[in-house]
């Protein structure tokens, strides 16, 4: 993400201080280690464990949904970010394609996109 990002969405210090602290998360899960020029996160390197690697990451990205639950985003919001850590647990805990699908497939960054897209909604309602 890029900085101030959300400047133009009147959030309070400390909601501000949550999205970095979700966009970091976001980032070590799906894409700040750097393998052949490609961005690979531990939710993939970790997903490479059977089962313990998938719940793993899952459980990572429950932040995000706490974080929605904080910002008073709505069910629909939470739902969503539900449904992709489902995606990611259950399609990422097949033998060999499951750890492809979890390089691709970037479950927290699709999360984070969600919150700010709910939040650009909420500043122009």
């Amino acid at each position: 993400m890029r900085e101030n990002q959300f400047d133009d969405l009147n959030l309070t210090d400390e909601e501000r201080a949550a999205l970095d602290r979700a966009n970091a998360v976001a980032s070590w899960l799906d894409d700040k280690i750097k393998i052949l020029g490609f961005g690979v996160g531990l939710d993939g390197l970790i997903g490479l464990v059977p089962v313990a690697g998938d719940v793993f990451a899952a459980i990572m990205g429950l932040f995000h949904l706490n974080l929605a639950r904080k910002l008073n985003l709505g069910l629909s919001v939470q739902f969503t970010l539900i449904f992709n850590l489902l995606i990611d647990l259950v399609l990422g805990a097949v033998p060999v394609l499951g750890d492809l699908f979890d390089f691709a497939f970037r479950s927290h960054r699709r999360n984070l996109k969600v919150i700010e897209k709910a939040l650009r909604k909420r500043t122009s309602d």
